[in-house]
């Protein structure tokens, strides 16, 4: 319990909700992430098909076959997971935000605007 307050007084201190800092957090980690994959690919592209003259048919097939393991990634699958989770809190915080702005239109005194 004491990591989840550490948690909202950290994103307090960043002006942010807990959902919006790991949101922050999560974005970070993939785009490092992405970044080396990026560099990674660049260099086996380069690899294939320059130095060892891989036909693009086996490069097709190769690349098929790592798209169904990065499918298998569990980094992957906790990313999605994580979204799937930060997407419901932030939907719940807006409908929130609504239904207050709903019930304070309905009724002005509470907001001190009473004759």
């Amino acid at each position: 319990m004491s990591s989840h307050r550490k948690r909202k007084k950290a994103a307090a201190m960043a002006g942010l909700t807990a959902p919006e800092l790991e949101m922050l957090e999560m974005l970070e980690e993939v785009l490092e992430r992405f970044r080396w994959l990026q560099v990674l690919c660049h260099t086996q592209n380069f690899l294939l098909r320059e130095k060892l003259g891989i036909p693009q048919e086996e490069l097709d097939q190769v690349l098929e076959a790592a798209a169904r393991s990065v499918d298998k990634d569990s980094a992957w699958s906790h990313w999605q997971e994580s979204l799937g989770r930060l997407r419901g809190q932030v939907t719940e915080s807006m409908r929130g935000i609504r239904r207050e702005r709903k019930r304070a239109a309905r009724n002005p005194e509470e907001r001190g605007e009473a004759g």
